[in-house]
């Protein structure tokens, strides 16, 4: 049997990069599966394509760092699937400034999607969950937000992604015994942002690498199926890197 048959699953960000490759992944697993993120036309881009292979996902648009949004997609969801069994947050941005022209304005808008609507989403979708005595949470962080890995340009990148990390291990207290609360923590993976950046910013990032390649979406998604499912059931409060090795660098 499918690893996720019968669940009900959310993943915001859900329309590119780690986000669409978890939803194909859970849909593949057996899961009904839902998406969220801000942008009308790549929710409707990923539907069409999962319609071509005869795939159903379902999309809901909003922006996880507003309260009203993250509210109105949760009872969407509810109200479309009867329950939600799985949450992932994928959603986030990263502004990429020097340290002295780095702007109160950058810092609120990192914060308020990576940390706040991370916060937000669980909050909203806990309810649901402590009322069924049972899901499983999945924030997604990165190696960013692990010790001596931030970097400069993206400093409140880095902050915001420390802090899903330590919201991830107060969750889990807040929520067991019932809701599994856990993240992932990717390293360099071939996203949009990542093939956006400098030829030699790719290659310096790639020679920290000892894995010499940089992940796919594909490798993360792996990761946060397996917290999703039965197999991580006695697993709470727990970080799952995912770098090849990235962060075992010194600094």
């Amino acid at each position: 049997m499918a690893r996720l048959e019968g669940k009900c699953a959310l993943v915001t960000g859900g329309s590119r990069g780690i986000g669409a490759a978890t939803a194909l992944t859970f849909v593949h697993e057996g899961a009904r599966v839902g998406i969220m993120g801000k942008s009308e036309r790549n929710l409707a881009a990923m539907k069409q394509a999962g319609g071509s292979e005869n795939i159903a996902i379902e999309i809901f648009q909003g922006d996880v760092g507003r309260k009203d949004d993250a509210t109105r997609c949760v009872d969407d969801f509810i109200g479309r699937f009867g329950r939600i069994d799985i949450l992932v947050n994928n959603a986030g941005i990263g502004i990429g400034r020097p340290f002295f022209d780095k702007t109160v304005e950058d810092w609120n808008e990192t914060l308020r999607v990576n940390l706040i609507g991370t916060f937000l989403m669980c909050q909203t979708a806990a309810k649901h969950m402590v009322a069924a005595k049972s899901g499983k949470i999945v924030n997604v962080s990165s190696v960013r937000g692990l010790d001596h890995l931030g970097r400069e340009p993206v400093m409140d990148y880095s902050a915001s992604k420390a802090a899903v990390i330590n919201l991830t291990k107060t969750l889990a207290k807040e929520l067991a015994p019932d809701i599994n609360v856990n993240v992932v923590v990717p390293g360099n993976t071939e996203t949009d942002l990542l093939k956006a950046l400098p030829e030699e910013v790719r290659a310096g990032m790639l020679a920290g690498t000892y894995f010499r390649r940089f992940a796919m979406p594909q490798d993360i998604a792996n990761a946060i199926l397996f917290l999703a499912s039965g197999e991580a059931d006695f697993i709470t409060g727990q970080s799952l890197v995912v770098d090849g090795g990235f962060s075992l660098k010194a600094g």
